[in-house]
């Protein structure tokens, strides 16, 4: 059994990274968990402990599965020590946890060995919210001892994912919990006193749960606001950059590349020559943009190529994807209204006005392809020439247009020249 070394922090934090698979976020929940998925330039992960060290957070414990540990030594590898034991990543513990049977016994006790404060932060991986937020959360938990945050006034029986709870209330009220929910209804209906609750306000509050992939573009479009400059590439002379813009290590931003902040570019990124990104563009390591390409407020995984000539506008794309030149992405409807589209099974209303492709990890377009706002494309898919894609595609198929062709003589006379 992993014993951990007692914290001095003020608020632990404690993070179910391992849980059930929410189908409304494949195709990206296929390959990773959502606390994997990048925002403004981060992890969702690395921002719990950017925005939490700010708040007396020295270390955040990540609860997961086997494989999905295995994904989290990956991700979070820049913030590896030398000689840390092997459940040490940094600043993060990873603790070995089932999401079907959920908190044990024995797990807690570890926890209360050496890991809770005397009032700790509970997550689930698919919340993000800024410092703003996360600074008027723990003011209103101050001297609670349980708080969580709510949907509404009328109806506290659900939390949206984040609770603070005393610790000894823990015992009780938190084995077998798969979620911050489950803890949160159990001290609730356990305990005499109130369970104090902070009521979400879409407008006011710097929070997001994601629910559906799309919240990923809310949240990106807040929280890029938060990053620091940094300019640790090469910048070629008369490449342009205007506003707060974060470009990591190795990256190269050639000639005639207009950035305009604030945007983020990862580590060993090729950018240019003569691109156009604009405000909200997150792209992360190993990332090629090409000659005449425009992306506005988009997030782009690691290692995908958007190599020429193409347009990507409000879109989340998957790792090692490959476009075609010209690939286009609609983002707007044509009539102005709320776009709608199709997540599992059913016909869902974003809630935006302008939203493009969410598409997978490992997708390839060949040159002139389209698609229309809204579109959902499966990891590992393919997409020929010239089709315009009006319907989601799933994983793992091919899709193209199949073309009839027809020839017959054709003898071209030679031109007379004109007299004088």
């Amino acid at each position: 059994m992993i014993i951990l070394a007692k914290t001095k922090n003020k608020h632990s934090m404690i993070v179910f990274i391992s849980q059930k698979k929410n189908k409304k976020l494949l195709p990206l929940v296929e390959n990773r968990p959502a606390a994997l998925f990048q925002v403004a330039g981060k992890t969702i992960t690395e921002w719990f402990y950017e925005i939490g060290k700010n708040h007396g957070v020295e270390k955040v414990i990540l609860l997961a599965d086997k494989d999905d540990r295995k994904l989290l030594y990956d991700a979070l590898g820049d913030y590896q020590e030398v000689s840390a034991p092997i459940n040490e990543i940094g600043p993060f513990t990873l603790i070995d946890f089932d999401p079907v049977k959920g908190l044990t016994k024995e797990l807690l006790d570890m926890l209360h060995k050496g890991s809770l404060t005397k009032n700790s932060i509970w997550l689930d991986g698919n919340v993000i919210f800024s410092s703003t937020f996360l600074k008027e959360f723990l003011g209103k938990a101050e001297g609670t001892g349980k708080i969580a945050l709510v949907e509404n006034e009328d109806e506290k029986k659900n939390c949206l994912g984040i609770g603070c709870f005393d610790e000894n209330f823990l015992d009780a009220c938190a084995l077998e919990a798969k979620c911050v929910d489950d803890i949160y209804n159990k001290v609730s209906s356990q305990t005499r006193s109130l369970t104090h609750t902070l009521v979400f306000n879409k407008e006011k509050m710097e929070f997001w749960q994601i629910n559906y992939l799309w919240n990923l573009l809310d949240a990106n479009q807040v929280l890029i606001n938060y990053i620091e400059e940094r300019k640790n590439g090469t910048i070629e002379e008369g490449a342009t950059i205007i506003g707060t813009v974060s470009i990591g290590e190795g990256t190269r931003i050639r000639a005639g590349s207009y950035l305009e902040g604030p945007l983020v570019i990862g580590k060993n990124c090729n950018i240019g020559p003569n691109c156009y990104l604009r405000k909200g563009v997150s792209l992360g390591n190993e990332v090629r943009i090409g000659n005449g390409c425009e992306l506005k407020n988009t997030i782009v995984f690691d290692g995908t190529r958007i190599a020429h000539l193409s347009y990507v506008g409000d879109s989340i794309i998957g790792i090692d994807c490959n476009f075609g030149a010209g690939t286009i992405t609609g983002n707007l409807r044509l009539d102005d209204k709320t776009v709608k589209t199709k997540v599992d099974g059913k016909v869902t209303s974003t809630g935006r006005r302008k939203i493009g492709v969410i598409m997978g990890d490992k997708v390839k377009t060949a040159i002139d392809v389209f698609f229309m706002p809204g579109v959902i494309v499966g990891n590992n898919s393919a997409i020929g020439t010239g089709v315009i894609v009006s319907r989601n595609i799933g994983s793992n198929l091919f899709v193209h247009i199949t073309q009839e062709t027809s020839s017959q003589k054709w003898i071209v006379e030679p031109r007379k020249k004109k007299k004088g």
